[in-house]
């Protein structure tokens, strides 16, 4: 297992055998950049002097002044979370076991960048091509096994497009659509405009409306799903404060459309109690608003419906901008509505 980034800081106290006093003084300031109670460095300092006669290293270099320089490095955040979104796509890129992911979140969330590692694993959100990263983050590199193979840039290859119905369209002389690594079976089809389709050759029930930016139900259907996953992924709860004890399950998301609002039900196990299909809405009217639970509902059944609401909204937040993104667009989104099975957007610069 890869070391906490305290433990790596222990590592490099403890470098010569010894603990001196100004490695003392900066494992303190270490503790309180990384935000540790006592309780919790405690935890993690005993565990790994027990450990040092079995693995003399644990770190990634050596010395009191190393560790000084890592501190210093630490308080670079714009440039680390910056650095970890593209560590994490590039990670992707080399390809990322399931243990090697479990590690490195487990360290960069321990730096406070768990969620911008995440974003550039799963996301394609303002993640770049990697061509290197701050010295702090060299344990994190190592990690996800970017010191051996970091992706070079290859030639951009011209987009196959295929033919099919489009579900979703960016109405925009400099979109382009392109194959989308966090929704693979969404493809770029064969259209006037920057669209994609399904890749089973499904077509859509209505026209699309003549907006900036539409896209289908399916589509938020499947983000819902993915986003969902990716948070299992994480080892995080599905459904946020869902109750201990209780799992949902993605693949049974249903999204129905009741005038101006979306309504998302979904399967929770409820363990011994049984399986249940909770549901939750928003409304969609320029802006997204979660409409309240219905009165009664108890103190459990209530953080569900907020929790289904949320994903909801999380996804009508998320989406458009995945796509501008993925079109090479940096517009704003604006005036979401709902017109039958169809979202829109009007962008702007």
């Amino acid at each position: 297992m890869a070391p906490t980034p305290f433990e790596h800081g222990l590592a490099l106290a403890w470098s010569d055998g010894a603990l001196s006093r100004d490695g003392a003084i900066m494992l303190e300031t270490l503790q309180k950049q990384l935000g540790l109670s006592d309780k919790e460095r405690a935890v993690q300092e005993q565990s790994w002097l027990s450990d040092m006669t079995k693995s003399p290293r644990r770190s990634f270099g050596d010395g009191d002044q190393i560790l000084r320089e890592w501190l210093e490095g630490l308080n670079d955040r714009d440039n680390l979370a910056s650095s970890a979104r593209d560590m994490g796509r590039a990670a992707l890129d080399v390809g990322l076991s399931k243990s090697a992911w479990s590690d490195a979140y487990q360290f960069a969330n321990g730096l406070g960048l768990g969620e911008d590692l995440a974003s550039g694993v799963w996301l394609e959100e303002e993640s770049e091509q990697l061509n290197g990263w701050p010295a702090a983050l060299d344990p994190l590199a190592i990690i996800l096994g970017l010191v051996i193979s970091v992706p070079k840039s290859a030639p951009t290859q011209p987009t196959e497009l295929a033919e099919g119905d489009a579900f979703v369209i960016i109405d925009n002389s400099d979109a382009n659509s392109k194959p989308l690594s966090w929704m693979p079976d969404l493809i770029p089809v064969n259209h006037e405009k920057c669209a994609w389709g399904w890749s089973g050759g499904d077509n859509v029930s209505t026209a699309p409306p003549n907006k900036d930016l539409v896209y289908c139900n399916s589509v938020v259907l499947a983000w819902i799903r993915r986003l969902i996953a990716m948070r299992h992924q994480r080892g995080e709860s599905g459904l946020e404060e869902l109750p201990e004890g209780f799992q949902v399950m993605p693949s049974s998301a249903e999204l129905e459309r009741d005038g101006n609002n979306l309504k998302l039900s979904m399967i929770v196990d409820l363990g011994e109690s049984g399986l249940v299909r909770p549901w939750a809405s928003v409304k969609v009217d320029g802006e997204i608003t979660a409409n309240p639970a219905p009165e009664g509902l108890a103190a459990n059944w209530v953080k569900i419906h907020d929790g289904l609401a949320n994903v909801m909204i999380t996804t009508l937040e998320t989406l458009p901008r995945q796509l501008l993104q993925a079109a090479g667009l940096q517009s704003e989104c604006a005036n979401i509505s709902i017109h039958e099975g169809w979202i829109t957007h009007d962008l702007s610069e």
